[in-house]
């Protein structure tokens, strides 16, 4: 489990207001978090609900980074099936006939086929890597390397991420994050210098250790990119955007966490405010989206229609931020890339 309060957990000051830059132009990157398999739909409630209301398509995005569920997202996206579309989609819905044509490429079933457990540690050296020095701690990848391998495997999902996108890679930057298993090392496909497709780079930031088999490409074997954080939000500080809009699934804002309750929602969030401080010191504005009191209880994976309460949620969030202090700058800030992008 999560190690106990750090600094970054403790109060921390309000975010700093919205200010609407006085230049005509300006660019958006978007932030699409881990979050199990609720977090696509939460997701698609999130950039669904965005552009209903400011008529901002997330696939117009200047830079997509997808972590985990958030790499399943952002590959949809950039294959072209607009947020709304992908919103109708997890409620059921009827949805575009081009976001149709889209989904229809995908002919593998979606399947997890299992294999006998290996209940040695997965990665004794990433656990060990990150237990060294003390005083550096991290408790998560501790823990995850001293998992055993998972069990499920996920080349189903890394043979329809590739049947969406034919053409390879997609055409406008998309980063999808990972984590190296022999060393814990956070590797950015899309960005780095590594090999692998579309598929293979969804495939390894989607693979939860302990119940995943490891993606791979070559001799490399990767897990997923939530072990270093679940939104890698400090990826976009140096790129100079106006604006980076942040869909987390497994943050949660103040006041609606506990670290007795929920560590590792706990834990992750106090990630997210290092990252937002991080990239808001380089001059960017932040806006993040994520659960609360009233919409943590949507994110239950066992409930009944469990993709729509979490797509449902995902929306009802928009609707509070939009409803807040900032909410008049971002609704400028996106409707201006709108009309001007």
């Amino acid at each position: 489990m999560p190690a106990p309060m750090r600094a970054h957990e403790q109060a921390l000051p309000q975010a700093p207001r919205i200010v609407v830059p006085s230049r005509e132009m300006f660019s958006i990157g978007l932030v699409l978090s881990a979050g199990g398999p609720l977090g696509d739909p939460w997701h698609s409630g999130v950039l669904g609900r965005l552009q209903e209301t400011t008529g901002w398509d997330a696939r117009d995005a200047d830079l997509i980074v997808g972590t985990s569920a958030g790499s399943i997202t952002a590959t949809t996206l950039r294959a072209g099936v607009a947020a709304i579309d992908r919103k109708i989609h997890m409620t059921g819905g009827p949805i575009s006939p081009e976001a149709q044509e889209i989904y229809d490429r995908i002919v593998t079933p979606y399947e997890e086929p299992e294999t006998e457990r290996d209940w040695r540690p997965a990665s004794p050296k990433m656990a060990l890597r990150a237990a060294w020095p003390p005083w550096k701690l991290d408790p998560i990848r501790v823990a995850m390397g001293n998992l055993p391998r998972g069990t499920r495997s996920g080349e189903p999902l890394e043979t329809r991420m590739n049947e969406m996108l034919p053409d390879g890679w997609p055409k406008r930057p998309t980063w999808i994050v990972a984590v190296r298993m022999s060393d814990g090392r956070r590797v950015v496909f899309g960005r780095d210098d590594v090999r692998g497709n579309v598929g293979q780079a969804v495939r390894s930031s989607a693979a939860v250790p302990g119940a995943y088999l490891p993606g791979k490409v070559g001799e490399r074997e990767y897990i997923d990119g939530g072990v270093h954080s679940s939104t890698n939000l400090d990826l976009t500080a140096m790129l100079g955007f106006d604006l980076v809009i942040v869909s987390s699934a497994m943050t949660a804002a103040a006041g609606s966490r506990s670290w007795i309750t929920d560590p590792t929602r706990s834990w992750f969030s106090g990630k997210l405010a290092d990252e937002a401080a991080e990239v808001r010191a380089r001059g960017t504005a932040v806006v993040i989206v994520e659960p609360d009191g009233e919409t943590l209880g949507d994110l239950d994976k066992t409930a009944d229609n469990a993709r729509a309460n979490a797509t449902n949620a995902g929306a009802a969030a928009v609707d509070k931020v939009l409803a807040g202090s900032d909410g008049a700058g971002l609704a400028e800030l996106i409707g201006r890339a709108t009309t001007t992008g």
